[in-house]
């Protein structure tokens, strides 16, 4: 965490408020006080109190809302209300703000992105047809790679969609060579097979 990026101490209520419903919406799931409080203070310098104020006022304005898990863990989340309000207003939020807390965000939940990048399932069509989807993400959930197969029957969809989660590294590589050298050979230049 980097507080040099952005020096300047915010005391707009407002503009915390947006930086708190901010970090929430980038979160993969319901936070913690304390990852909360060291993503929001961690990149910005804003008063202890001005965030607790703004956090007690987006909860009472039903942007957020906070649920008990135990005595020492209280976790936050944005209501319906609270995204469409980020949605519309993050833009706000300067970026040099913004890009620290998505690397917060980002480091605080990779083990996890990493756990759920490489997806896969089957899909009924019609009786004995089925699709195998397969999909790839990268660490920033970003969509990296999407396949839908024809298969046929069900046991051969499962096959390719296990097979997929296995090998998802080496089947892009193949698929990014596949277009490099079409590629290639499109621009009137050689492959290097030739």
């Amino acid at each position: 965490m980097n507080k040099l990026l952005y020096d300047r101490e915010i005391d707009d209520e407002l503009m915390i408020q947006f930086i708190i419903m901010y970090a929430l919406s980038k979160a993969d799931e319901p936070m913690s006080y304390s990852d909360l409080l060291n993503t929001v203070q961690g990149n910005c310098e804003i008063n202890f109190t001005d965030f607790q104020l703004a956090l007690d006022n987006l909860l009472e304005t039903g942007h957020a809302v906070s649920r008990r898990i135990s005595e020492m863990l209280t976790v936050y989340t944005l209501t319906q209300k609270g995204n469409y309000v980020i949605e519309f207003f993050y833009s706000h939020i300067p970026l040099i703000i913004r890009e620290p807390i998505d690397r917060t965000i980002k480091e605080l939940y990779i083990e996890n992105r990493r756990k759920n990048a490489v997806r896969a399932s089957v899909t009924p069509i019609n009786m004995n047809e089925y699709t195998a989807e397969c999909e790839l993400y990268d660490d920033d959930k970003m969509l990296v790679m999407s396949l839908t197969l024809y298969t046929g029957p069900r046991e051969q969809a499962e096959s390719i969609a296990e097979y997929y989660k296995e090998h998802s590294a080496e089947i892009y590589g193949v698929i990014i060579d596949a277009f490099k050298n079409a590629g290639d050979k499109g621009n009137g230049g050689e492959s290097e097979d030739e």
